[in-house]
């Protein structure tokens, strides 16, 4: 039976740096893959980060996104074994994932969460690993981080890379790092 993952992307949504990643997960295991974005599916080619953002702003938002990611784990059939989240996406699934009953995902792995800092009360029932950059405009990192890790489902480092890390469609994208990290996952997998 394939393993089920659930991968919510960042602002960028269906481009390049998200089939890539899809590709290569699927690489290394039988897995079944559920892509959920700010745009409807929608295939996206944003030129610059900024582009990315205001149409995410324009189109979705933070709190409408946290809202299709829940329905989308409330209308699966059968649980996901690993929900992945990235930046905005990573935030979403945070919030999504104590608005679905127990048992809808088996765990998480969550990249550079921007927004978490805004939902610090929310603690899910899965073992929800999240995984920052090396800084983030609106905190510090580090003292997130021991915040988050109060939590007993929940771990969280930093990484000496800069939030999009995992995206080659990010000024951030650094290759070593997303092989590093698609080696994480694929672990997780196996």
């Amino acid at each position: 039976m394939p393993l089920r993952i659930l991968l919510a992307s960042d602002i960028f949504g269906r481009c390049a740096g998200l089939n890539r990643l899809v590709q290569d997960l699927a690489a290394t295991a039988t897995v079944q893959i559920q892509l959920v974005d700010p745009y409807q599916g929608k295939a996206q080619h944003f030129a610059a980060e900024q582009q990315a953002y205001a149409a995410y702003s324009a189109q979705c938002g933070h709190d409408m996104y946290a809202g299709l990611v829940a329905q989308v784990l409330q209308a699966a059939p059968q649980p996901f074994d690993l929900v992945i989240g990235f930046s905005a996406g990573a935030g979403a699934l945070w919030r999504a994932l104590v608005q679905v009953p127990a048992g809808k995902a088996k765990q998480a792995v969550l990249f550079y969460p921007g927004q978490i800092h805004r939902h610090l009360a929310v603690a899910p029932q899965v073992p929800t690993q999240i995984i920052f950059g090396d800084s983030e405009p609106h905190f510090a990192v580090a003292d997130i981080c021991a915040q988050l890790q109060q939590q007993p489902a929940v771990s969280a480092v930093t990484t000496p890379f800069a939030h999009g890390f995992m995206n080659p469609a990010s000024q951030a994208f650094n290759e070593a790092a997303y092989r590093q990290y698609l080696a994480v996952l694929t672990r997780l997998n196996n």
